[in-house]
């Protein structure tokens, strides 16, 4: 019972970095064609693995961890990437 909540939560933050990823190498945040069209496949399947391993171990209190702690941080992710830069000058 000591791991109770830090299985999700671990899941939650390497969900975390691949939608960073996936925000980062997105071609039309980046005005470009992708670069490698698996790549973005390759991500999207990772960014659900914690979750589905959860599931299939059934820890259900991580599992439900996992997807509350990846979608408020997939929203932060999307809505800290929208923010516009300032020009230079």
């Amino acid at each position: 019972m000591m791991l109770l909540g830090w299985l999700g939560l671990s899941g939650a933050l390497a969900s975390a970095a691949c939608i960073a990823l996936l925000a980062a190498v997105d071609p039309k945040r980046r005005g470009a064609a992708p670069a490698r069209p698996g790549l973005r496949g390759l991500l999207l399947l990772a960014t659900f693995m914690p979750g589905l391993a959860l599931g299939v171990a059934g820890r259900w209190s991580d599992f439900l961890i996992w997807v509350g702690a990846a979608a408020i941080s997939g929203w932060a992710i999307a809505a800290l990437a929208n923010r516009r830069r300032k020009p230079r000058q």
